[in-house]
Parts: C-alpha cells; sequence; structure tokens
C-alpha cells in the first residue's frame, strides 16, 4: 500500500472534515484579531505572492510565526502544511488529532531519531505533493531548522531547497520583524509589540536547475541565495530603523 492509500495521511489528501475545516478557520481569525490590536502586523510585497502553491520560509524565532505567514497570504489554515516529526508528533493519535485542529501536519523523518517509527523522505514528497495540488496549498517550512535567539538568524539548511527541487515548487521568501520581541523563546504569554512582515520575491527552482549542475549544487546554490535574501533584508529593515531613530532623535534637539 503506497503512503497516499494509508488512512492514517487521508486528512492530507483532498477536502478535509468540516469539523476540521471550521476550526482551522476560527483560529484564522482569531489570529488576525490579535494581529489587528494586540500586536499590529504590518505586510509589505503581498504583490510577490505567487498564484501557484509554493513552500514559505521565513526567520524563526517565536511560536507566532506559522500564525503570521498564514495572516501575511491572506490564506487560512486549511490552506497551509506543516512538516512535523513523525517520531514525536505521530506517536500519538490524540497528539495527532489536537494538532490537527489549527494545523494540517506533514510526517517526516528526523536523522538524530532512535524510534522505529520512520517514513521514507520520498513518502513525504508524495504526501506533500498530493497536499499541495488539492486547491494551491502550501507548505511551511523553517529553513533554521528550529527557533533561534531573538533577533538572531542560524545558518540555513538544505531541507526547503531538496522539497522546492522535488516538487517543482517555489520557494516565497519571508522576512517577520518583531515576533522575537512579541513573544520570545521560553515565554508563556505574548507581549504587544508591533511586528513587520516582508514578503519578498519568490524563487524557482528550474532557474538553478542545469544539466551541468548535480542536485546537491542545485540545493546548495537555492538555499545560498534564500539565506542571502532574507538576511539582506534584515539589513535593510534593521538600516530603515536606525535611520528613523537618528531622524527622530535629531527633531528632538531643535
Amino acid at each position: 500500500m503506497s503512503v497516499i492509500e494509508d488512512p492514517k495521511y487521508s486528512y492530507l489528501i483532498g477536502r478535509q472534515p468540516i469539523f476540521f475545516r471550521f476550526w482551522k478557520k476560527l483560529f484564522y481569525y482569531y489570529c488576525n484579531t490579535v494581529f489587528s490590536i494586540y500586536t499590529p502586523v504590518k505586510v509589505n510585497g503581498r504583490k510577490n505572492l505567487p498564484l501557484e502553491s509554493a513552500i514559505f520560509c521565513s526567520n524563526h524565532n517565536s511560536h507566532m510565526d506559522v500564525a503570521l505567514i498564514s495572516s501575511a497570504a491572506g490564506k487560512s489554515f486549511n490552506h497551509f502544511g506543516m512538516l512535523a516529526a513523525i517520531d514525536y508528533w505521530f506517536d500519538s493519535k490524540i497528539k495527532k488529532m489536537l494538532t490537527n485542529f489549527v494545523m494540517n501536519l506533514i510526517p517526516i523523518a528526523r536523522k538524530s531519531s532512535n524510534k522505529d517509527t520512520s517514513i521514507a523522505f520520498q513518502d513525504t514528497i508524495s504526501l506533500c505533493r498530493s497536499f499541495m495540488n488539492y486547491g494551491n496549498r502550501n507548505i511551511v517550512i523553517f529553513p533554521e531548522g528550529s527557533r533561534g535567539d531573538p533577533d538572531q538568524i542560524r545558518s540555513f539548511r538544505n531541507g526547503a531547497a531538496r522539497f522546492s527541487v522535488a516538487l517543482n515548487k517555489p520557494i516565497v521568501p519571508i522576512f517577520i520583524n518583531g515576533s522575537a520581541r512579541a513573544w520570545p523563546k521560553g515565554k508563556i504569554f505574548m507581549r504587544p509589540c508591533k511586528i513587520t512582515i516582508n514578503i519578498l520575491e519568490p524563487i524557482y527552482p528550474n532557474d538553478y536547475i542545469s544539466e551541468d549542475k548535480g542536485n546537491d549544487l542545485v540545493t546548495k546554490g537555492i538555499t545560498r541565495h534564500l539565506e542571502k535574501v532574507i538576511l539582506d533584508e534584515r539589513e535593510t529593515v534593521s538600516y530603515t530603523h536606525l535611520r528613523a531613530h537618528e531622524t527622530k532623535a535629531n527633531r528632538g534637539w531643535r
């Protein structure tokens, strides 16, 4: 039996039951309310969003980041899937069901896992492809692998590029500024804080594929470009904020 036919993953194939769609939609509106009132969010670059399904990648400093990406794209959680370690998120039916109230989890194996439960990379790709092909849905991958320290960006891994090439889907780079201050790692509650989300131009895998390049070179090239554009955006945002602060200070002396 192929992984697509496995009833354990039927929620990723086609239209989901209305019960789960309702809760994902409700949570989306709740998040948008929070992002409008408590942590005001400004989104730049919506014109860069592709019409086709895509892989959304951003810097990762907060539990808010998935919700911020969904809100920035203007699509509910029904339209997004998240890669999740099969040995942790899928070891319990209750855990998987509770999580799927607000997010579509796609299983992936971790190299560091010592548990017997695993899934082949190609099976994860098959599930991603089936999920994305229904209604132009998207997946979210954080190239850093996990949440980093506030305002710091770790070296990017090649995972997002591997999925982009295997699925032939564009990567949408996103820089999130402020989520680390609003809900930093290790804190239980969010704090009021302005957040800015900059959506950058998509990266298409076909622009990197050629006859003289193997898959490793292609994925490394995409990863380097993805990391560069997000780091460059961070520097631009930091410089703009510094100039604005200096201008405000100078006015105060007049």
